[in-house]
């Protein structure tokens, strides 16, 4: 059975990071969508060269339009020692809609670190006098994590090809089929997955709930399959909570997630605005099972984005999932109805455009982009 632990912020998550790339013997991988200049990045860039130079295998893999600001020779010192270094789709040569998404840090082929978390100041020891940004990631331990290995090695080829050629060979692949079910399960997706596999397993594990569904979610603006879930689930005699941020870094997706709330709330349904800082979050907690990853409950992340998520069947997990849940809205402001109806006209309107924008124009733009690529 894997060792499997539940990560609270920075805090928790670099030190364990840290400690495990010093200690790797022979390969470390990490797969990221913004990886910045800055003090955080600086100090896992020296442990990654420090591992490189000891021999081990150093493979990083960084999403070309998150991490833009990276200067050109950022990875020289980690190239030098023996790393390698590739950035997926630099604009190009692919297409700049369809991005990397993913949040990895796999040790030794026996730890992988998969969460939200990006690698920046902000995640870990906060930006310029602001707190940390609230985020989890999760530690698993075990020989099942070497299917994570696969799927980085599957990104990595992919970063490499020309995007024509990925996204034919990915249609024409055969269908793989969804990990067996046990105690942790990892899904990908991406937008040649018509399968749509991590919004498949969250309409699956919202279906099957028969007590509770806490949802901690940077950004939401799901499908509506997955909203008529979650008010079925309510008319079961499900409790749903939602927890989403006060003070968010996309403003545009924010007002989409406010625009919910009317439906949300009237199907019974509680929704919480978290206070203190950025909840960025992603992260589900259905009965006794807990997913984490980089997959936001949003239309982006369920049909464009590349995304990767564990999903956990462990009691145990999703009591201290739940804790941390309960703890959080001591620091949140729950929303009532009449109080959001009163909202000013220009906020509706905001909302209503936002949510168009998201929902709408960017799958759009993303079909436009496949069929111009298929032609």
């Amino acid at each position: 059975m894997p060792s499997i632990r539940l990560l609270k912020n920075g805090t928790e998550v670099f030190p364990a990071m840290f400690n495990a790339i010093d200690r790797a013997v022979f390969c470390v991988v990490l797969e990221m969508y913004i990886y910045a200049d800055d003090g955080t990045g600086r100090d896992l860039r020296g442990r990654l060269v420090n591992a490189a130079r000891r021999g081990v295998r150093v493979m990083v893999l960084v999403d070309a339009v998150g991490s833009w600001s990276l200067p050109a020779d950022f990875w020289a010192d980690l190239q030098d020692a023996g790393g390698l270094v590739r950035r997926f789709r630099p604009v190009s040569r692919g297409l700049f809609l369809f991005r990397n998404h993913r949040k990895l840090v796999l040790v030794d082929d026996r730890t992988a670190f998969i969460g939200g978390l990006n690698i920046a100041d902000e995640y870990f020891h906060g930006r310029e006098g602001r707190p940390p940004w609230r985020d989890n990631a999760i530690e698993i331990q075990g020989r099942e994590v070497q299917r994570v290995r696969q799927s980085f090695d599957r990104m990595w080829t992919r970063a490499s090809l020309p995007v024509f050629k990925t996204v034919l060979s990915s249609r024409r692949a055969p269908a793989e089929q969804e990990p067996a079910a046990g105690t942790v399960q990892f899904l990908e997706s991406g937008p040649e997955d018509s399968r749509q596999t991590v919004r498949r397993a969250y309409r699956r594990l919202i279906g099957g709930a028969n007590r509770s569904i806490d949802l901690a979610m940077g950004y939401f603006y799901p499908h509506g399959r997955t909203l008529r879930a979650l008010k079925r689930a309510v008319m079961r005699g499900v409790r749903v909570r939602l927890l989403v941020p006060q003070k968010s870094d996309v403003a545009v997706a924010q007002w989409a997630a406010h625009g919910l709330y009317g439906r949300l709330l009237r199907a019974g349904m509680e929704v919480w605005e978290y206070r203190p800082t950025m909840l960025h979050a992603k992260l589900a907690v259905i009965d006794d099972t807990v997913i984490a990853g980089s997959a936001n409950m949003d239309i982006r992340s369920g049909r464009i984005n590349y995304e990767l998520v564990a999903v956990v069947s462990d009691g145990g997990l999703a009591a201290r999932a739940r804790a941390d849940f309960e703890e959080d809205l001591l620091q949140a402001d729950r929303i009532m109805l009449d109080a959001w109806k009163a909202r000013p006209l220009l906020q509706r309107i905001k909302e209503r455009t936002s949510y168009w924008i998201l929902a709408r124009l960017d799958i759009f733009f993303a079909r436009a982009e496949l069929a111009r690529l298929m032609r």
